[in-house]
């Protein structure tokens, strides 16, 4: 796929893609910035990361990773080739670079016309100089913005399609107040959303806390999905693989079938509920830790030592039919199917009965192994049980 390719599927990203199925989470993270002055996004990475593994979508109103995308092409930029560099770039990054007054085909236009005059032409030189002098500049900012690995994961997601950036309406240039602004209006926008389901960092559920536009809290529908949201992605974030695993070994996790998914979102409506704070309230935090600590913590620890003996047990089946004590091999394969378990005893009538002994322990494991699929949390343990396989 070509540049251009690239950055026309980048823009389509960006753009409301209404009619998708399944749920959305919108991400909201306030603007920070690097000592350098250059837009910090470890911040917008973080608060992604864990909603991948929850949401089918994800949207980010994150004003800092919007404003990168339209700089990315300046890492592309050839230094000693001004004028075929610039008419190059595309239109948002022109506008970026102040390219305003006009439209960003006159603007290639007149570059072009610049270029076609005489080496000598005082315009040219003029026009030539001062690009000469802004790209090296230009080119660095950016390397300095997408060499860090915090880049290179968020742009691994926007590849793989999983994420969009909502960035209408925000410029790099623009003045705080208007930056504030456009800010606190999008993610009010979608708060006012009945079917929004949000995901805010801290600085911005303090921000909304004290913008005086919920004295009362959020409206109900908003606030209860807004508190499930955090707790089902809260608990995700506290399993013990998940904060050193990169983002491939997540999307590789995500490949998992939607269905686990979404039976974990069921659970974790069910805890939300559960709770006393709101999604505004800074002691959230704390009562999932809470709810982490005292229930989920716990119930993963039994799960695996349920997955653990189940194993243990299939194995010995295994190694009895291998050693020849005649249990009947239709038996081992129905006993491999879960929810088959049942007929087992059936299955193996024609066997001695240490063939029925051994059959009788196989199905029991079996339906214990179907009991762990069952659970509310399994979802979370195969989560943690993929990310450490992968990283191993």
């Amino acid at each position: 796929m070509g540049k251009q390719s690239r950055r026309a599927s980048r823009r389509r990203r960006h753009e409301i893609n209404k009619g998708r199925d399944g749920l959305t989470i919108t991400v909201g993270v306030m603007p920070r910035m690097k000592p350098s002055g250059q837009p910090s996004l470890k911040e917008e990475l973080r608060l992604l990361r864990s909603p991948l593994l929850y949401a089918d979508h994800v949207d980010v109103v994150a004003p800092s990773a919007a404003w990168m995308n339209d700089f990315r092409p300046l890492r592309d930029v050839v230094v000693d080739d001004p004028w075929r560099t610039v008419t190059a770039l595309p239109s948002e990054t022109l506008r970026r670079l102040g390219v305003e007054r006009i439209t960003s085909q006159d603007f290639r236009r007149a570059m072009r016309e610049l270029e076609a005059r005489q080496a000598h032409d005082p315009d040219r030189i003029e026009c030539e100089r001062q690009w000469r002098e802004a790209l090296p500049q230009l080119k660095r900012q950016a390397d300095e913005v997408f060499d860090s690995y915090v880049s290179v994961e968020i742009d691994m997601a926007l590849e793989a399609d999983s994420v969009r950036m909502i960035s209408e309406g925000t410029r790099l240039e623009d003045d705080s107040d208007q930056q504030i602004a456009w800010f606190r209006d999008r993610l009010v926008n979608a708060l006012s959303d009945p079917g929004s389901h949000m995901l805010l960092d801290d600085m911005t559920t303090a921000f909304l806390h004290d913008s005086g536009y919920y004295p009362d809290g959020l409206p109900t529908v908003t606030e209860l999905r807004s508190r499930r949201v955090a707790v089902g992605t809260g608990l995700v974030e506290r399993l013990p693989t998940f904060p050193d695993a990169p983002m491939s070994q997540i999307l590789e996790a995500r490949d998992e079938p939607a269905a686990g998914r979404a039976r974990y979102r069921t659970s974790a409506k069910n805890l939300a509920d559960k709770l006393q704070s709101s999604a505004l309230d800074e002691t959230l935090s704390s009562e999932i830790d809470e709810l982490w600590n005292d229930e989920v913590r716990p119930a993963l620890e039994d799960l695996r030592k349920s997955a653990s003996m189940t194993r243990v047990a299939v194995e010995s089946g295994k190694r009895l039919v291998t050693e020849g004590y005649g249990v009947p091999t239709i038996a081992v394969a129905i006993a491999n199917i879960p929810d088959l378990a049942s007929v087992l005893p059936s299955a193996a009538a024609a066997a001695g009965a240490t063939g029925r002994v051994i059959v009788a322990a196989a199905a029991e494991a079996f339906k214990a192994r179907s009991a762990v699929r069952q659970h509310d949390f399994v979802y979370l343990l195969d989560v943690d049980k993929n990310l450490s396989r992968r990283r191993g």
